[in-house]
């Protein structure tokens, strides 16, 4: 019949064992990551402590019996603070000593006089079952991080779980003592098996979601550091603004949709007039504040179906989808004129930007390179007939 007793019981070494595993794998796969520390420690400190019941069982020895049920509390404690340090929260690590050392004084107690085995599974299974409440009230309660919400939810659950059972279990320990009920082996007794067929495999639950939980939070750290490296990619470093390159893949596609569906499409390049002078007088950082002002203004002030850039040094680009000649002259003498009129300062020197603009429409026979050109053109003919105004590209400027 011992065999019934050590069936479950083996299931459920090789359960704990299996998370022990899984839990040092992950510690090295996320080094980062603090929680899976503590739950590898708390698994091995479980398994570590059901090999001392074990032998035990085999010796009679109480010392082993005492250092198995300390062992197996202290990994419990150990465990759940994995949880907290994974959501940053302050660590309760009075849990471990005291959980340990007051089934320590019991079981010790038990032995030296003769005590009650029901009882002492009565403590044992209420300190392993009020073990987990912190933790369970953390998880259940916190909202604050969406990517890991779900596994949370898991966890907490299956410690919630893993709670009842093992309360449970107390309950049925105190009431077997309370009514002096006869001793029974612990292969016959459902308060035995109880943890064995419904804690552990609860408690599984919740390491599988603690994995998930780490793995939602390296997938969310991921994707923000794919994020940041397109945003690099793809924004100048000083304006924040859409670099060249980025550009450019704007501009064929909006040329390309611009001919889909025959809608008109201008092309401006911008260039601060005298920006060396400015940069002499200010210095480098002041350049660098002239340019941002500038870039902040043109980002502010756009329609918001007009895409800006920076092309390099104080040279910008402005396209403009879905806008003809007429409309596109318009719209960048009104930006001319207000922002000729703005006062800027740079560390109790004032002053003023002026740029110059080349204007060109896209044809049918346009390419990016040659769009590109003609409004360049048209920018250099603005800057040799006295600068600080719009141009528009044409065919003999």
């Amino acid at each position: 019949m011992d065999v019934l007793y050590f069936s479950p019981m083996l299931l459920g070494i090789f359960l704990l064992l299996a998370i022990a595993v899984s839990a040092t794998a992950l510690r090295f796969m996320v080094p980062n990551e603090q929680g899976p520390s503590f739950w590898m420690a708390g698994s091995w400190s479980l398994i570590s402590g059901i090999g001392l019941f074990i032998g035990f069982i085999i010796t009679k020895s109480p010392v082993l019996n005492v250092l198995g049920n300390a062992a197996q509390l202290a990994g419990e404690a150990l465990f759940l603070l994995g949880i907290f340090r994974f959501m940053g929260r302050p660590l309760p690590w009075w849990t471990v000593p005291t959980s340990a050392g007051l089934i320590a004084l019991v079981n010790t107690h038990y032995w030296l006089f003769d005590g009650n085995s029901d009882f002492l599974m009565g403590v044992y299974s209420t300190i392993a079952g009020l073990l987990p409440v912190q933790a369970i009230w953390l998880l259940l309660r916190e909202k604050h991080d969406a990517q890991t919400r779900p596994a949370q939810l898991l966890v907490g659950v299956s410690l919630l779980i893993y709670s009842a059972v093992t309360l449970l279990r107390g309950y049925l320990g105190y009431h077997d003592w309370w009514h002096d009920q006869p001793y029974i082996q612990p292969y016959q007794s459902f308060s035995y098996l109880l943890p064995y067929n419904f804690a552990i495999p609860a408690l599984v639950m919740g390491f599988v979601g603690c994995t998930l939980m780490t793995t939602q939070r390296v997938l969310a750290r991921s994707r923000q550091l794919a994020e940041q490296l397109q945003e690099l990619a793809t924004r100048d470093s000083l304006t924040c603004i859409l670099n060249r390159r980025a550009f450019h893949e704007h501009l064929v596609h909006e040329m390309a949709r611009s001919q889909r569906y025959g809608t008109p499409l201008c092309l401006a390049m911008l260039d601060l007039d005298h920006f060396k002078q400015l940069n002499d007088r200010l210095g480098h950082q002041g350049g660098d504040h002239a340019l941002q002002q500038f870039a902040w203004y043109f980002q502010e002030q756009a329609r918001r179906t007009d895409i800006f850039a920076r092309f390099g040094g104080e040279e910008f680009v402005l396209l403009m989808p879905q806008t003809a000649l007429p409309e596109a002259l318009r719209v960048l003498e009104r930006l001319h004129s207000e922002a000729s009129s703005q006062q800027h300062r740079y560390q109790e020197q004032g002053y003023q930007l002026h740029f110059s603009t080349g204007l060109a429409e896209q044809t049918a026979d346009d390419t990016p390179d040659s769009l590109l050109k003609r409004a360049d053109q048209a920018l250099y003919a603005a800057k040799a007939a006295g600068r600080n105004h719009v141009q528009a590209w044409q065919s003999n400027p």
